[in-house]
């Protein structure tokens, strides 16, 4: 009776335990993430780093260009490395700041869930984890690591629910009716718009009519050129919200490379199946208004065209129209305060 009350009272304590840690980390999670997108399960790894004897694990989560724009990350090789965030809880004994960003190869990175199911970490990494949790961080407790443990748990749940997402909205774009009846004059008018635009076809052997068909579904695409004017919604925003809706002149474009598309808001990088609506189109000089569709960048006709380096020289204009209009606004200041006769020791404004 004695062992089986002890038992119990085991029991009980381990789902007090887990209700805890559970709290804790669904505290943190909202607070680190914050309605942030975590990626599909693909973008989920173990990042492994040899420190001293010892080989140390790290739950990270690979992340997409523009979320790391701007930030002080060197530059790096898209086939051997790639962004990453570290996904961590916030123990009290952890003083350095939590979600860092990092450039690590892409040897160094093994899927979350190993050689084991997609529905949950490795736990063989899981147990390495947690001893090197207990061997670096002083004073940590049994419930510290169910709450680690458990916060990684509600970062792969996100990531799941994100996937099936991505997959419901694929199979509705697939039912959708490619073309209907009562577009074929739109369609014929977009295939002329496409066939009198400059250099539509790499090669120009399609004569006269140079309509070119997207192989994966036969659906007539049109081409994207730089100078035409591009409608867009924020990646990390919600389709149809009009405080999302974007517009940008495309300034380059090179079809193999990461971004595809480089246009004037040079703060937002759009990643290759980004959906884009071409709104005008430049043709010999001239922007003419363009009747286009939402498609994804890659499912444009493309080529290489403009300047590699417009993102650098659109940076510089930015920066140089910055200081400009603050050493304006500066000499307002000290002429106002001159006129008026007050004391001003121009010293005091000086760059």
């Amino acid at each position: 009776n004695d062992d089986n009350k002890n038992d119990a009272n085991d029991d009980v304590a381990a789902d007090n335990n887990d209700t805890i840690a559970l709290a804790n980390a669904t505290n943190a999670f909202k607070i680190q993430f914050n309605d942030q997108k975590i990626g599909t399960t693909n973008k989920l790894y173990w990042n492994e780093r040899r420190q001293k004897k010892n080989a140390a694990l790290y739950p990270v989560r690979v992340v997409p260009r523009e979320e790391v724009l701007g930030l002080c990350l060197k530059e790096w090789d898209a086939e051997t490395e790639r962004p990453v965030q570290y996904i961590q809880y916030p123990h009290k004994q952890i003083k350095r700041d939590l979600g860092l960003y990092d450039v690590v190869t892409v040897k160094s990175l093994t899927p979350y869930h190993g050689d084991g199911p997609a529905d949950s970490w490795c736990s063989k990494r899981i147990l390495q984890y947690s001893k090197q949790l207990k061997r670096t961080l002083k004073g940590i407790t049994e419930i510290d690591l169910i709450t680690e443990e458990a916060f990684l748990y509600l970062v792969l749940k996100q990531s799941l629910k994100e996937e099936e997402n991505e997959k419901e909205r694929s199979l509705l774009d697939k039912a959708a009716p490619v073309e209907s009846v009562a577009s074929e004059k739109e369609d014929e008018k977009a295939e002329n718009d496409s066939s009198s635009d400059d250099d539509d076809d790499a090669d120009g052997s399609s004569g006269g009519r140079r309509s070119r068909l997207c192989r994966s579904n036969n659906v007539k695409s049109e081409p994207l050129r730089v100078g035409d004017l591009i409608e867009y919604y924020k990646p990390q925003s919600v389709a149809g919200n009009p405080d999302a809706l974007c517009e940008a002149e495309v300034k380059f474009i090179n079809p193999k490379g990461d971004p595809i598309l480089i246009t004037s808001d040079v703060l937002t990088i759009l990643p290759s199946d980004h959906q884009v609506k071409r709104v005008k189109r430049k043709h010999r000089g001239k922007l003419l208004d363009h009747n286009g569709r939402f498609r994804a960048i890659n499912n444009y006709v493309l080529k290489k065209e403009g300047n590699p380096n417009a993102m650098k020289e659109i940076m510089a204009e930015t920066t140089a129209r910055t200081k400009a209009t603050i050493q304006r606004a500066k000499d307002e200041i000290a002429s106002r305060m001159e006129d008026g006769g007050g004391f001003f020791p121009r010293d005091l404004i000086r760059n």
